[in-house]
């Protein structure tokens, strides 16, 4: 605040006016920033060419006495300069662009700040306000569509539910989430802790050049994001609010009790048996949609933060609280789907000693409590149950208690099932942060030291009661989980930084710096049974009748790393550019033999409208070209200690002797050693340029060629080892591919107009893989039981291909049947492809059928504007992907299903697409052997977002204590174009299972992203 006051008393005793002239009069108007439409006080406003001048009050608000055809001339440190002759009109207001500060005139780097003219690497920028527009739980849901060479995938639309991040392709068999540094502190398990409103802006590290500082855990791509900061300046009070409700997009199309009754009598007497119904009992049944019981259409959706910014040429500070609501869409009615978060943030800094010594802070607690239904696998997913539930049978009976099924003792209700299996929360207490300070010396040299915390205190209960539904889903002995988790992860970093300029061209910036880093994890969990209480409030351990069956178990677990890092950034003149970085690291993950190891980069730039030949022209106003080359590491997998051969004693208890019942704990190795486990390493070549056309358009070109090296995997060992299987350096991975960003802002008299779009391709090619057979093979049964495997990753092909047999039609008769080499095959039957003609189907004979990997990924964003009035439209696209849709099991002779089977072939010529059906399983196999049946085009292209608001301080002056009051409406995932038969295309779920986190896209019944209407209200002050 202190130069705004200076500011104003300086131009108290400086304003002179000009001699009056006849056409003078007084002009009046508003001074704002564009970064926050808060008024600039102490402005300068000058006539040019006069002495005469004034100064913006605390408001920004100014008068000065000038004539028609005077030039104004509005300054102020830090903004754009900007001239504005006097017309008819006696207020002018205007809007101030800041100068070396704006967004996107600086790109964030690891451990600083570099201008954009000079950078040599490929990143991505998305600005807090655009962030902020999609209104989301999760700060990367909102980089969808807007960041190029970054794929977002849901894996799940239940509220709290990970997104699912791919930087560049995925580059690794185990985890492939890109390392997260919020305001300098690297973070584990996301940051989804944030509240968006926050958010100043968020800077993608794509390539190795931009990632390499970061070094050891860099190698799926670095995300670095920047919160909101106090100014030098009025304090600003921002409050944001929106609350709206939530559908499903889409419902299935399941059969109706006519259709599905009419498939059951069908499949009967296909498999030789006699019809279950006649047209009068059919005429009897209930019609019954469980989609309608499924989902809890109205959940709400609010968030309503509250944002503190301000300060002086001393200290500056930013402090907000946030509370984030969602019920689910599914479980929501019954509370058992619900995220609650409540986030409390403090950024500070001080300047203890004038332009030497500066000392900050930044830090987030925050608080969560959730609860979720069960959506993953086939075993426990209850959305299954209900797509696969009969039409026939009701939810409740004539007492309103869960209903019994008419069809089979073994046929389960699921909204039963929904509700007793799924009485769970977990409470999450976040505290992330830093301190920090910073010491200028010898004019060119800062020294900064930070130590910051991730510190997390997790509880988690789960309740099973006693019920039964039916014979195959009962529980006869109440149960209780509790389990607890407190993890702390620390990081302590200095850097030294040496700035200079030679000759007045040659511009350096070395940085030298060392990292250290320790996460511990303390885990502890009981179980009990036999609870006093039948109730989810009461379920706790204390409350189990029967302690001899309570089980308790507990374990720890430790990280560590140790880097040391350097950097030189160099131009001449912004023309000749050129970066290097090194990085060494030393992590606990490896033993002596491979526990550091080096990662270098280089880049270089031309900026080619710098030269002499580059003539100013109207079409190419700058056009800049890059390239760089680097390496970086990654130890992230899911074993500790993974080189050595631990000792357990779980599960190793014996009665040794006849006679004595006691039982003794043993020890054993439970896991075979590699003492020469090594990194990860990533290796990424780049070439790319950099354009602003016509003024107001810019392009953004990248082709990237990047190889994983060294993946560690699990081992193929033999049964009989004793042990499970040690981490291997086990596979190379290839991504190649392209990205293309455009950008073009135009403003037409009031009408403001943007738009911006990015298209990404990228191939995934599996290089190597250290075994024999040069597959790591997929599980099975992962569509229903008895289910082979349908994916892996294998040498040639791309990570978690779809494999299995190849279809060519329907048979249509007896004779096509005879011709062909299926003895089981009947007519209506599939005709699968024998792929090596040996006269057989079998698994030679399987292939790959479909990749989860789409080809491209594109977004285009639109906002435009009209004095108070605005509208944004955010989308997002994939193609060239597939999804397996196995919502249906096959194995149960009852299940419902969709209406596509309702063009099932029924007698020669009827179709050539879908089989004739069967009354459970049938001999030739038609949907239990895995086919591309199951294999469907995943591509989409999403209105993720479309926000309409008004501003009402522009078009009213009894607002005047407001600098913004708008109102908005808003729809987030509007509509989903696409093919694809699910609820929803977009699918980051494969398998949970360690060692599998490739696998993706498989849909067993996923829990779709909603769509909510909103309304909300943006106020500053």
């Amino acid at each position: 605040m202190l130069p705004y006051y200076m500011a104003l008393l300086l131009s108290l005793f400086m304003i002179q006016s000009g001699f009056a002239q006849e056409q003078s009069k007084f002009v009046s108007g508003n001074v704002i920033s564009a970064d926050d439409n808060m008024g600039v006080p102490g402005a300068t406003i000058l006539v040019q060419g006069t002495k005469t001048s004034t100064a913006t009050d605390f408001d920004g608000l100014y008068k000065i006495e000038a004539k028609t055809g005077d030039v104004l001339v509005f300054s102020f440190m830090g903004y754009k300069t900007q001239k504005i002759t006097v017309g008819e009109n006696k207020k002018i207001n205007v809007t101030m662009q800041a100068e070396t500060a704006e967004l996107k005139e600086i790109v964030v780097i690891g451990y600083g700040t570099q201008k954009k003219k000079v950078n040599t690497a490929a990143t991505s920028l998305v600005s807090g306000k655009d962030i902020q527009q999609v209104a989301s739980l999760d700060v990367t849901n909102a980089l969808q569509g807007q960041a190029s060479g970054v794929n977002v995938t849901s894996s799940s639309g239940q509220p709290g539910a990970n997104m699912v991040v791919n930087i560049r392709g995925a580059g690794t068999a185990g985890k492939s989430d890109p390392l997260y540094v919020v305001d300098g502190v690297v973070v584990d398990n996301g940051i989804s802790y944030l509240d968006p409103s926050v958010i100043e802006r968020v800077d993608v590290l794509k390539d190795a050049s931009a990632a390499s500082i970061y070094g050891a855990r860099a190698a799926n791509g670095v995300i670095l994001v920047t919160t909101k900061k106090g100014k030098d300046g009025k304090m600003n009070v921002s409050f944001n609010s929106y609350t709206g409700f939530q559908q499903v997009a889409k419902k299935l199309d399941l059969m109706n009790t006519q259709e599905y009754t009419t498939i059951m009598n069908e499949a009967r007497v296909n498999s030789g048996l006699t019809p279950l119904y006649t047209p009068a009992q059919v005429a009897a049944l209930p019609n019954h949609d469980w989609q309608d019981d499924l989902f809890n259409e109205g959940a709400m959706k609010q968030n309503h933060s509250l944002l503190i910014t301000g300060g002086d040429k001393k200290s500056t500070i930013a402090t907000g609280i946030s509370y984030y609501g969602q019920e689910g869409m599914i479980g929501g009615a019954n509370s058992q789907s619900q995220y609650d978060r409540i986030t409390f943030s403090v950024n500070s800094t001080s300047e203890v000693i004038e332009n030497h010594l500066k000392i900050g802070e930044n830090f987030t607690l925050s608080n969560t409590k959730s609860s979720g239904v069960a959506d993953d696998g086939i075993y426990s997913n209850g959305i299954r149950s209900f797509l696969n539930a009969a039409p026939i049978d009701a939810a409740y009976d004539a007492d309103g208690n869960f209903a019994k099924s008419t069809i089979s003792a073994d046929v389960s209700n699921p909204v039963g099932s929904l509700y007793y299996n799924n009485f769970n929360q977990t409470k999450v207490n976040r505290y992330v942060g830093n301190i920090f300070a910073e010491l200028k010396f010898l004019k060119d040299f800062t020294f900064r030291t930070s130590y910051g915390v991730d510190m997390t205190d997790s509880n988690y209960r789960s309740f099973r009661p006693v019920y039964s539904l039916s014979s195959s889903d009962n529980n006869t002995v109440s149960s209780v989980t509790q389990s607890g988790t407190k993890s702390l992860g620390w990081i302590f970093e200095n850097t030294l930084q040496y700035k200079t300029t030679i000759a007045g061209a040659h511009n350096f910036d070395f940085l030298v710096g060392t990292s250290a880093k320790k996460n511990t994890a303390d885990y502890m969990e009981g179980q009990g049974r036999n609870l006093i209480f039948t109730d989810f409030e009461h379920a706790y351990l204390d409350n189990a009748k029967d302690p001899t069956s309570n089980v308790v178990k507990g374990n720890r677990k430790d990280y560590a790393i140790q880097s040391y890092f350097g950097r030189m950034l160099y131009d001449y003149n912004n023309k000749y550019l050129f970066s290097a970085t090194v990085r060494r690291d030393g992590s606990s993950e490896f033993g002596p033999n491979n526990k550091y190891a080096i990662f270098p980069s280089f880049s270089a730039g031309w900026n080619l409208d710098r030269e002499a030949f580059f003539k100013e022209n109207a079409v190419v106003n700058t056009f800049k070209l890059r390239a760089s080359w680097g390496q970086n590491g990654n130890d992230q997998f899911s074993r500790t200690f993974a080189y050595m051969s631990t000792i357990s004693s779980k599960d190793k208890t014996y009665h040794f002797g006849t006679g004595d019942e006691t039982l003794l704990v043993g020890s054993s190795p439970d896991q075979l050693s590699d003492p020469n486990l090594k990194w990860e390493t990533s290796e990424q070549l780049d070439f790319g340029f950099d354009a602003t056309l016509f003024t107001n358009f810019s392009l953004t070109f990248d082709y990237y060629d990047k190889k994983t090296k060294d993946w560690l995997v699990l081992a193929s060992i033999p049964t009989y080892a004793g042990a499970s299987a040690p981490y291997v350096n086990g596979g190379d991975v290839s991504n190649k591919g392209f990205e293309v960003a455009v950008a073009y802002r135009k403003s037409f008299g009031n009408w403001n107009f943007g738009i911006n779009a990015n298209v990404s391709h990228n191939k995934n090619e599996v290089l190597r893989i250290a075994n024999n057979e040069g597959i790591i093979h997929g599980e099975s049964n992962l569509l229903f039981q008895g289910l082979d495997e349908m994916n892996r990753v294998e040498v040639g092909k791309p990570m978690g291909y779809f494999y299995g047999l190849k279809t060519a039609g329907i048979f249509q008769n007896a004779a096509e049947v005879a011709a062909g080499v299926q003895p089981n095959a009947q007519p209506g039957d599939v005709r699968f492809v024998d792929l090596n003609k040996d006269g057989q189907i079998d698994a030679n004979d399987k292939t790959e059928v479909g990749n989860p990997n789409p080809d491209y990924t594109y977004g285009v964003n639109f906002d435009l504007s009209y004095k108070a009035f605005d509208l944004t439209v955010n989308t997002y696209g994939s193609a060239g992907g597939q999804n397996v849709f196995g919502i249906h099991d096959y194995t149960r002779a009852y299940t419902n299903n969709t209406t596509e089977v309702l063009n099932r072939w029924t007698s020669e010529g009827t179709s050539n697409t879908t089989p004739r059906v069967t009354y459970g399983t049938d001999p030739n196999g038609n949907y239990t052997k895995f086919s591309d049946l199951y294999v469907q085009d995943s591509d989409f292209f999403r209105i993720k977002n479309i926000t309409i608001g008004c501003d009402l301080t522009k078009l009213t002056n009894k607002l005047n204590f407001f600098s913004k009051f708008r109102l908005y409406v808003a729809a987030n995932n509007l509509y989903t174009f696409t093919k694809y038969k699910g609820m929803d295309p977009e699918i980051g779920f494969g398998n949970t299972t360690v060692g599998q986190e490739w696998a993706r896209g498989i849909d067993v019944g996923f829990y779709p992203q909603p769509r909510t209407y909103m309304m909300g209200l943006n106020v500053n002050f």
